[in-house]
């Protein structure tokens, strides 16, 4: 975070000090400023709205149901704490995450003081929270984002605690002037100027793109707000909402089959030797075999060669589908096509092979990796095979672009789920169209 220490100064001398003029508004004037609600007033304790320096009302952009979690990104004090957690009520939670130890007591002081038992405060980073994944209904935010020095960190954290569709809505500074932001990784103003909520303001549409980048959708700026820290740097308010992960998966692989020559992707495979053997030694020619995640692979094609007819083909892209369509040509009838996330798939009918190539690797939290076996399980005939192939420990970490989970014998162990048998493992060495060499572990797995 720029400017660290002077941060952590001046909100610390806030904390102690809250009726001293810092050269921007605060206290219950500038909370009745932004439309904040009579009756939060009547019910939280007076001394805690000397501490509101909010430069909007997250609260005007949505509704936050009761029984719900609320995450407020540098709570300060707590002002917006306490007030989801009246919305949120006894079975909801409020968790507060600030980088400023004074403020962190002093919001749960406040908490207490209210007689909350739904509150929850942690001293961190907001670029990286000890949440667990996608745990939160509504991330809010009042004139905190403005302070980190990378928004990108933030903005990807934030997705990994939201819970689907879940809701972000947040207040802060914009900068509604200077035309030469381009990124928010480079800042180079002055120490002060960062604590103050002037340096680290982006323009509007910078701010939005870094949203979208990071997984979310329906991101709208509703406006400006009365709030300035400078000539130059306004308070806004925006509100979006999580892409799935299905929906995100979809649309990158369709942007990848859209833009570039599959044929010449790293994962491409002009004789895909290693499934078609594995596939041939398990099956046979009127067995039903479904190929997940088989983007424009040509192992379709070979199956076909071989006597293959009972085969599905499952993509979240239909432009991958789409190309396979085309190149099968007058054989393109012979197979089922399905677009679907793999986590979302439906079987209809019972498979004898379930083969995936480079699918579950991509798989980051847990709960979809659960959800995977669980449709598996449920597409494989009983005593059926699955083919799974990913990155293997010590290999690549990423692939086109994501982030990837690598797996070995006993790690692959770690996740299978009763009623499933991991019978064969092997390790081998895949050569990409540009020559260079990618490390697989290929999984043999039984329903029993």
């Amino acid at each position: 975070m720029a400017g660290h220490e002077q941060i952590i100064e001046l909100y610390s001398e806030l904390a102690d000090q809250p009726g001293k003029d810092f050269g921007w508004d605060k206290g219950l004037d500038n909370a009745k400023a932004h439309n904040y609600s009579a009756e939060w007033f009547e019910k939280l304790p007076s001394e805690v709205w000397e501490y509101c320096a909010a430069v909007g009302n997250p609260f005007e952009l949505g509704a936050i149901k009761e029984g719900s979690t609320v995450l407020d990104l540098g709570c300060g004090a707590g002002v917006d704490l306490l007030v989801s957690a009246l919305l949120v009520g006894e079975n909801g939670r409020a968790i507060g995450v600030d980088i400023t130890p004074k403020m962190v007591q002093k919001a749960k002081e406040h908490a207490r003081l209210a007689g909350f038992t739904n509150v929850e405060v942690l001293e961190s980073s907001i670029e990286e929270m000890a949440l667990e994944d996608e745990s939160v209904d509504v991330v809010i935010s009042n004139g905190a984002i403005n302070l980190t020095s990378c928004k990108e960190s933030v903005f990807a954290e934030l997705p990994r605690v939201l819970k689907p569709d879940g809701k972000l809505m947040f207040a802060d500074m914009i900068d509604v002037s200077r035309e030469d932001a381009t990124t928010c990784c480079a800042a180079s103003s002055e120490e002060g100027d960062w604590a103050n909520c002037v340096a680290g303001t982006l323009r509007e549409g910078k701010l939005i793109d870094i949203m979208s980048q990071a997984g979310f959708d329906n991101i709208e700026c509703t406006g400006l707000t009365h709030y300035k820290t400078s000539d130059t740097t306004y308070g806004a308010t925006f509100r979006a909402t999580k892409t799935t992960h299905a929906k995100a998966r979809q649309s990158h692989w369709d942007n990848i089959f859209k833009t570039k020559d599959y044929t010449q992707v790293l994962w491409h495979q002009n004789s895909p030797t290693i499934s078609l053997d594995l596939i041939q030694s398990h099956s046979n020619k009127d067995d039903a075999i479904i190929d997940g995640g088989c983007g424009a692979s040509v192992l379709v094609d070979k199956l076909i060669d071989k006597g293959y007819k009972n085969i599905t083909l499952l993509d979240t892209s239909k432009i991958s589908l789409d190309i396979v369509k085309k190149r099968l040509a007058d054989k393109a009838d012979i197979p089922t096509y399905v677009c679907s996330d793999i986590i979302h798939f439906s079987p209809s009918q019972k498979f004898n092979i379930w083969h995936d190539r480079a699918v579950f690797h991509f798989l980051l939290l847990k709960k979809e990796r659960v959800n995977y076996f669980e449709i598996l399980k449920e597409s494989l005939l009983s005593g059926g095979t699955a083919i799974i192939s990913t990155f293997c420990v010590g290999g690549q970490t990423m692939c086109a672009g994501l982030d990837i989970v690598q797996y070995d014998h006993n790690k692959m162990l770690e996740e299978l789920p009763q009623g499933l048998k991991l019978i064969k493992y092997e390790e081998f060495t895949h050569i990409t169209p540009s020559e260079s060499k990618q490390e697989y572990s290929s999984f043999i797995i039984e329903k029993v």
